[in-house]
């Protein structure tokens, strides 16, 4: 293969621009990558962190509840008896209370601690609001789960002991209450924000996320809308681009809440020093190849272009659009040279195609209307034969109907020159046929059932009724007592060679005469070679009309039918061309 001066010069811009950009592209997404990690790794080891923290403080918390729903002096209150003295009673009573006090004090965050007794129908709280017992304290959400329930975090903690003198109400003897402020959460927030940066908030589902006090509700809306935080894994980094800068988002699941920790940081900072570097060196490859575009630019113009317009002239030759011709440049090179060798080359190519191709229609429509005019002597001779018949046995209407349907057959054969027809005449002209025959004999029945949508399709003239001639011939009148012919039809959709055709079937079916497998293997052998004396003309000549109008499978196929006789399928493709109403074809 030889290669053009222009083709030379741009492998060669190629090869020295290339592997430069690529090498550098390569380092500097390296490097971007390298630093993109490691401030992904970092910040998700510092939310870690802070997750711990937070989820040890609200662990602390739910572990005071387990501690007082197992303490000897709630667990002496819950077992007393109308015998108790109220002395005991309201000793225990105070020192739950001081307990209650010292667990709340213990912890580092804000929360309130309630305890209710349904049986005895008390309330011990560190809340001075919560001291009256109330119904509504029993409708408590699943216990074991820290929910956020009217701005605030709720652990409910219950026993399931059974006992013998259960209340109406419940079936449990202690419900165990502790809340938190969520402003606890916001205050570490605050405190990881100033220390470790990023703008963190927490995400519980269902509810508002809990932001720190500075935060952006524009950049925390834009990463709910972005990320699916509700189908997340348990950690992670996500990035994405707000406002023009890009996000590094760090999320760590808390399994004390059952929400997402997340907090985005500015990659910006980061990777602009690295776009400063990226951007000078793309600017000096740019200039590179301006200045390399500029020396082959001349050598595309005198060399390229009249190269691509020789190739699109031999690719619309070799589709066959024939009249295609280059315009001519009046340079005085060897392009102009080309062209001009060209189209003369093209025009010769054209003139010759024409000739062979008027010279083959010429040829083909020679052939069919050799065959078709076999066929009509071949009916004559025994439309003439029965009216002697007729005659001879003085059956006037009978000599005047056959008198009358041959008359109507050649002004149909002699109405013009066409060679083509349509379904529906052809069936007409059946109709009359079998017409005549039933009344040369009583014991022929028959029934046309073809459906509309084949009516109107053109097929080549005496098609139809030469089968069904043959069908009274050879397969009913050999047989004793009545026969039946039914001629029907049916369209499908084909593919062949990649494209869509429909195929076209008539079907003429007898009860008559049935014919063995090799009998039928035969037939079909023989209608697909030279005429022989075995076969009859008018059968010969459909199954070789169709095959050289239509092609591929197209003409006469036999089968046996199961309950006595034969069927004969007459079969025709017409390809489909899209946009195309049929433009008289069949």
């Amino acid at each position: 293969m030889k290669f053009t001066v222009f083709s030379k010069t741009v492998m060669l811009l190629v090869c020295l621009l290339v592997p430069i950009l690529l090498l550098y592209t390569y380092a500097n997404q390296a490097n971007v990558d390298m630093i993109v990690e490691e401030k992904q790794q970092s910040s998700l080891n510092q939310f870690n962190y802070f997750s711990s923290q937070v989820d040890k403080n609200i662990e602390q918390l739910s572990l005071y509840g387990l501690t007082l729903l197992r303490d000897p002096s709630i667990l002496h209150y819950r077992y007393m008896t109308e015998s108790t003295s109220q002395y005991e009673k309201n000793s225990i009573y105070l020192d739950i209370l001081d307990k209650l006090s010292l667990y709340q004090s213990t912890s580092r965050w804000k929360n309130d601690i309630t305890i209710v007794l349904p049986q005895a129908e008390l309330v011990l709280s560190t809340m001075s609001n919560r001291t009256v017992f109330n119904e509504k304290m029993l409708n408590f959400p699943q216990p074991g789960r820290w929910q956020l329930n009217e701005g605030s975090f709720t652990y409910f903690f219950t026993d399931n002991y059974e006992w013998n003198e259960k209340p109406v109400t419940t079936d449990v003897r202690t419900v165990m209450e502790i809340d938190f402020d969520p402003m606890n959460i916001v205050a570490m927030l605050d405190d990881f924000k100033e220390a470790q940066g990023g703008d963190p908030f927490l995400l519980v589902p269902g509810n508002e996320p809990l932001l720190n006090r500075s935060a952006d509700p524009e950049l925390v809306e834009a990463i709910m809308e972005d990320m699916p935080l509700n189908a997340l894994g348990s950690e992670g980094n996500h990035q994405l681009e707000v406002g023009g800068k890009q996000y590094l988002v760090s999320y760590v699941f808390s399994k004390q809440l059952n929400g997402i920790y997340v907090n985005p940081v500015v990659l910006d900072d980061l990777l602009t020093p690295m776009d400063k570097s990226r951007n000078m060196f793309i600017t000096s490859i740019l200039l590179l190849l301006v200045l390399s575009i500029g020396a082959a630019l001349l050598l595309y113009r005198k060399v390229q272009v009249p190269i691509q317009r020789l190739m699109r002239g031999l690719q619309q030759i070799r589709k066959g659009q024939l009249s295609t011709r280059i315009p001519v440049d009046h340079s005085r090179d060897e392009f102009a040279y080309l062209t001009q060798s060209f189209n003369h080359m093209a025009e010769q190519i054209q003139e010759l195609i024409e000739k062979v191709y008027e010279e083959r229609i010429r040829s083909r429509e020679a052939t069919l209307k050799h065959l078709q005019s076999q066929i009509n002597p071949h009916f004559l001779y025994n439309c003439l034969f029965y009216i002697k018949n007729m005659t001879q046995l003085g059956n006037r209407e009978a000599v005047i109907a056959m008198s009358l349907s041959l008359g109507d057959y050649y002004r149909y054969i002699t109405r013009d020159e066409n060679d083509m027809t349509t379904v529906e005449e052809e069936i007409r002209l059946l109709d009359n046929y079998l017409s005549i025959q039933q009344m040369r004999t009583n014991r022929l029945s028959y029934e046309i059932a073809v459906p509309q949508e084949l009516m109107q399709q053109h097929i080549p003239r005496l098609l139809i009724q030469p089968i069904v001639e043959n069908a009274v011939i050879h397969g009913i009148e050999p047989m004793e007592g009545s026969g039946h012919i039914v001629v029907t039809g049916m369209a499908a959709q084909e593919q062949i060679d990649g494209k869509q055709y429909t195929r076209y079937s008539l079907f003429v079916d007898n009860d008559g005469v049935t014919l063995t497998p090799e009998e039928i293997a035969g037939l079909e052998r023989e209608i697909n070679e030279p005429m022989g004396e075995e076969i009859g003309t008018g059968t010969w000549n459909v199954h070789q009309r169709l095959v050289t109008r239509y092609g591929h499978s197209s003409g006469l196929h036999f089968a046996s039918i199961p309950y006595g006789g034969l069927s004969v399928e007459i079969r025709w493709f017409e390809e489909e061309y899209p946009n195309d109403e049929s433009n008289g074809r069949g």
